[in-house]
């Protein structure tokens, strides 16, 4: 697509006035380079917003701000189109445009867009890949429904919701695929009414529909999992390390692909852990721990500590500098440079709320212990 598609696109998009051909045609440009999504991300950003109001005087700047704040970010049900006869098509449009200019006029070098990206707080994003190899980008502001033939999905804010249809049959090796990236969250309803909440750089498959046997899903990542009582049917989270079967809970589970454990943390109900070398039945408060060979250790824990990020927060008790920069990597997005091995093991206990900008973090941690950070770009640098 060339310039001035992109722009068409971007633009009808923030203004809710996207056909479904159009839509597709922008979702093939958001997934062929970070970049583009970053761009995206950007214009539909609360600052970028404020930004595009423009003008000199702050008092009347921040008025006009606020009148536009109530009618986009503060009432996400009210569609932005009420804005186009007054300060959106006025203010907005132009700098969208402006923006989609700057870009393509920078594709050339893409290394300077890299080193002027601002470490930003992550949001409600997914990508769904449909069971007919079609791939969906999905935002926190995305209003669709999409149906491929064998399944219906609607999608409203920040939450996925897979609908029940009981006069299709479809193969059993037939699975959509929902997957968050880094600085990424999203919540998904499956037909038999199971909620799952997905945090950063995870992965779901599930079936098109379950059938009248086991609910089986898939799942690698973090996770906080409210699952639907059935008498008849348990709904099994496989992993590569073990399967946790239930009939009627609410856990969390993670097992990122590049720790070596997983960890399945117990709220409420009971759940079964299952290895190919171990068994163990859990009660609320418990968390079971699977090694990579399959051994299954049960200990009592603080369940808040390991599924607070559901509601908002990120607790660290007693962690190392360098796990407390691998969990907040993957909500915000950076990279990061130790100038000494040393201070990776320098420990603190925080309960913090996971939407601030990372800069309060950051000055919080200098405050508590002798570390210092500094931002190049996208990179953190310790000293």
């Amino acid at each position: 697509m060339n310039r001035r598609e992109i722009e068409n696109l971007v633009v009808k998009a923030l203004f809710k006035e996207i056909s479904d051909e159009e839509q597709h045609r922008l979702d093939e440009w958001l997934g062929a380079s970070e970049s583009n999504r970053a761009l995206f991300e950007r214009l539909h950003s609360e600052n970028y917003l404020k930004g595009a109001i423009g003008d000199h005087n702050r008092r009347l700047r921040e008025e006009r701000w606020q009148r536009l704040k109530k009618e986009t970010v503060q009432t996400k049900e009210r569609s932005l189109r009420s804005l186009l006869p007054r300060v959106a098509a006025v203010l907005i449009l132009p700098l969208l445009a402006g923006a989609v200019m700057w870009y393509m006029s920078n594709a050339g070098n893409p290394g300077s867009q890299l080193a002027q990206r601002e470490i930003k707080v992550g949001g409600s994003k997914a990508v769904v890949t449909l069971s007919t190899g079609e791939r969906v980008s999905l935002f926190g502001d995305t209003t669709l429904c999409v149906n491929d033939g064998l399944a219906t999905l609607v999608n409203t804010k920040d939450t996925l919701n897979f609908m029940k249809n009981n006069d299709i049959v479809v193969a059993d090796n037939s699975f959509n695929v929902i997957q968050i990236p880094r600085g990424g969250e999203y919540i998904v309803r499956l037909e038999d009414g199971t909620t799952v909440y997905l945090n950063s750089e995870s992965e779901l498959r599930v079936p098109v529909h379950f059938g009248k046997g086991e609910r089986v899903v898939w799942f690698t990542g973090e996770a906080y999992f409210s699952v639907k009582h059935e008498d008849n049917r348990k709904f099994i989270v496989r992993t590569d390390k073990a399967d946790i079967a239930v009939l009627g809970t609410e856990f969390g589970v993670r097992v990122y692909t590049e720790e070596k454990e997983l960890l399945t943390t117990l709220v409420k109900g009971s759940v079964e852990v299952k290895s190919d070398n171990d068994v163990y039945r859990i009660v609320p408060g418990e968390q079971a721990k699977v090694d990579h060979e399959g051994k299954i250790v049960v200990r009592e824990v603080n369940v808040d500590e390991f599924v607070a990020w559901k509601s908002g927060r990120i607790v660290f008790v007693n962690a190392r500098l360098e796990d407390i920069m691998n969990e907040l990597q993957r909500w915000y997005d950076f990279n990061v440079f130790y100038s000494t091995p040393e201070l990776k093991d320098i420990r603190f206990t925080m309960d913090i709320m996971k939407y601030k900008e990372v800069s309060e973090i950051f000055e919080l941690m200098e405050k508590i212990k002798r570390v210092s950070f500094s931002v190049n770009g996208n990179t953190v640098i310790l000293k």
